[in-house]
């Protein structure tokens, strides 16, 4: 199960609140603006419709937000979205966003991972951009095989 919602059923809610503002508005006030209900004596329509307005404001922000995600990922990995797997934990980039975290681009390998609790990200800190300081799970192993082969050959790292 995806924990992430398809843009189709993101724009379903909210054509849903939408047509909840709208009737509670006509409820209130007989008129099809949610603007009117603030002119109106109706204190629980002022606050019904508020409530959804802020719903729907993060609706759409959030809805913005998965969009530029799909496409951010779709143009670095030249394939579709939702056939990117994450080389850390091995799950789907996408349909796990939920539980592993979002996804960040290595800056080394240019590859899509988990920047989250459940993934090989357990001991790296958390990241809020999508472009990491730090590597992926296959480059930091391959980064960490190179220097225990530096470190027996006699050189040291300081």
């Amino acid at each position: 199960m995806s924990s992430q919602g398809s843009p189709k059923g993101q724009v379903g809610c909210l054509a849903v609140v939408a047509i909840l503002m709208v009737l509670i508005t006509y409820w209130t006030t007989r008129s099809l603006n949610p603007i009117a209900v603030y002119a109106s004596d109706s204190i629980v329509g002022k606050v019904a419709v508020s409530v959804l307005a802020g719903l729907m404001a993060v609706s759409v922000v959030m809805t913005i937000y998965a969009v530029l995600t799909r496409k951010m990922i779709e143009s670095t990995a030249h394939r579709p979205a939702e056939d990117v797997i994450c080389p850390g934990c091995g799950h789907p980039l996408l349909q796990f966003i939920g539980s592993h975290g979002p996804p960040i681009l290595c800056p080394n390998c240019r590859r899509w991972w988990h920047n989250g609790p459940a993934c090989y990200n357990k001991d790296m800190p958390q990241s809020r951009i999508a472009f990491a300081l730090y590597p992926c799970p296959q480059c930091r192993s391959a980064a960490l095989h190179d220097r225990d082969l530096f470190e027996d050959e006699g050189f040291s790292s300081t």
